[in-house]
């Protein structure tokens, strides 16, 4: 079965993945014996949601503080003119995807046209991260929310499908 969209997902494919979103690490054969059907049926809609990047990866979620990466931060980013589309806004995209303390890149509305979400082990290393980031052909400016606390952090969840949402 080949996915061309979400809406071909049927019921099957929309459990297995609540399941792995509960527990990435739960056996094929746990999960089939719950839905009622074969390992090798779950092995071979895993692999072809893999495959049709519904599933995009596997991975583990820590504590980051265990790492020593305590200090968060939004950066706020206005992209020159020509840096809004095209081959400009990729270059800019690929150098800021070559950072590995930013965690998260969004495209905006406003007030910037992308916000990052960065995790370091201290504002000195924070200040440096965002001098190279000043330095990026293209960027125009950009403007620092350093955070003191994670008051709530949420990890995707697959909503009931009875809830209606």
């Amino acid at each position: 079965m080949a996915y061309k969209s979400v809406k071909d997902l049927d019921a099957v494919d929309i459990k297995i993945i609540e399941k792995l979103c509960k527990d990435s690490s739960a056996s094929l054969s746990d999960i089939a014996q719950e839905l009622g059907v074969s390992a090798s049926t779950v092995h071979k809609r895993i692999n072809q949601m893999r495959e049709n990047h519904i599933i995009e990866r596997f991975t583990i979620l820590f504590d980051p503080s265990i790492l020593n990466l305590r200090t968060v931060a939004f950066v706020g980013i206005e992209l020159e003119r020509d840096a809004l589309m095209g081959k400009k806004k990729e270059e800019v995209l690929g150098s800021l995807a070559e950072i590995p303390y930013i965690m998260e890149i969004h495209e905006t509305l406003a007030p910037f046209d992308l916000i990052l979400k960065l995790r370091t082990r201290n504002v000195e290393k924070l200040r440096g991260i965002i001098t190279s980031i000043a330095a990026i052909d293209g960027v125009m400016a950009t403007n620092t929310i350093l955070t003191t606390n994670r008051i709530l952090e949420r990890y995707v969840e697959v909503p009931n499908s009875n809830s209606g949402v």
